[in-house]
């Protein structure tokens, strides 16, 4: 199997700013089946944000989505992607503005351009976010309002999904004991199986919801091919559950700003120190023209 990834990139005229657009071809039968694309989508705003669509064998999936100022680019991609304006499913591995508010603002639209199958999430219940994350309160009763809108399912630990030839295991979910950094520990972890590659979510994992996922699922994450950075390449899950995932290629759903991190207030910088000592052939923020990966 043969993988290709291009990167467009394209001009943020709001912040003068520039932005990536990654996509990700996967080719099983000599790059014949260019509609088989896994797409890191760019913020369309300053804030940092994670937004992804995969399209394979017909099927249309998206992860979170990104912030509400990211909605009219998401629907629109999707539009371009799916060739039927559906979107066969929907996960979301936490509530957290940056990852629900496009899904948000589609959802209050009154005008539906596409059709959404179903959404895969759990949330903690809105007294416990007011009592652990007070300040994300609004986030949670944002697309709590919504998402009766369309139809769902509340994933669980263990769960295995399938989307047409995609496998999705849900490695982990929502813990209500873990109450430090609580919005982002609260992260669904999700494994995506197409033929031999294995994509990795970890939404906004942070440190006590990584040794979670390293006690409870070892094997299953080990050697993954593609690995979506914690909480956007900082701050996330520490440095061991990266050596067990030991991935291929590692996504990065990272501003510039934060990517550069050039007043140092973030934990950026650590995590590519981490990366650069494991086997990984490319990191995915940091490629500007056409690349061929062997």
């Amino acid at each position: 199997m043969q993988v290709l990834c291009t990167m467009c990139i394209k001009n943020n005229k709001l912040f003068e700013k520039i932005i990536l657009f990654l996509l990700i071809v996967f080719s099983v039968n000599g790059c014949k089946q260019q509609n088989n694309s896994l797409y890191q989508l760019s913020n369309q705003s300053y804030s940092q944000m994670m937004s992804y669509i995969l399209h394979y064998d017909d099927k249309t999936i998206v992860v979170d989505g990104g912030t509400n100022d990211d909605e009219e680019y998401l629907i629109n991609q999707i539009e371009k992607i799916s060739g039927n304006n559906t979107v066969d499913a929907w996960f979301i591995t936490h509530y957290h503005k940056d990852h629900t508010g496009a899904l948000t603002q589609y959802l209050s639209n009154n005008d539906k351009k596409i059709q959404i199958k179903k959404v895969y999430y759990n949330f903690p219940n809105e007294k416990w976010v007011e009592e652990n994350e007070s300040n994300r309160l609004n986030d949670i009763k944002m697309i709590n309002n919504q998402i009766d809108k369309v139809s769902s399912q509340i994933i669980k630990t263990g769960d295995r999904i399938k989307i047409g030839n995609i496998v999705i295991d849900v490695l982990r979910v929502f813990n209500p004991l873990i109450t430090n950094n609580a919005g982002n520990n609260s992260s669904s972890v999700f494994k995506f199986s197409i033929n031999d590659i294995n994509i990795l979510f970890l939404g906004d994992l942070g440190v006590e919801g990584g040794e979670g996922l390293l006690k409870n699922n070892k094997d299953a994450i080990a050697n993954m091919t593609y690995v979506q950075m914690a909480h956007h390449g900082q701050a996330g899950v520490n440095e061991d559950v990266y050596q067990v995932i030991n991935p291929k290629y590692c996504l990065w759903p990272t501003t510039d700003w934060l990517w550069e991190n050039k007043d140092g207030a973030y934990k950026t910088d650590e995590t590519k120190e981490w990366i650069g000592k494991l086997n990984v052939k490319k990191n995915q923020e940091v490629l500007k023209l056409f690349t061929k990966i062997c």
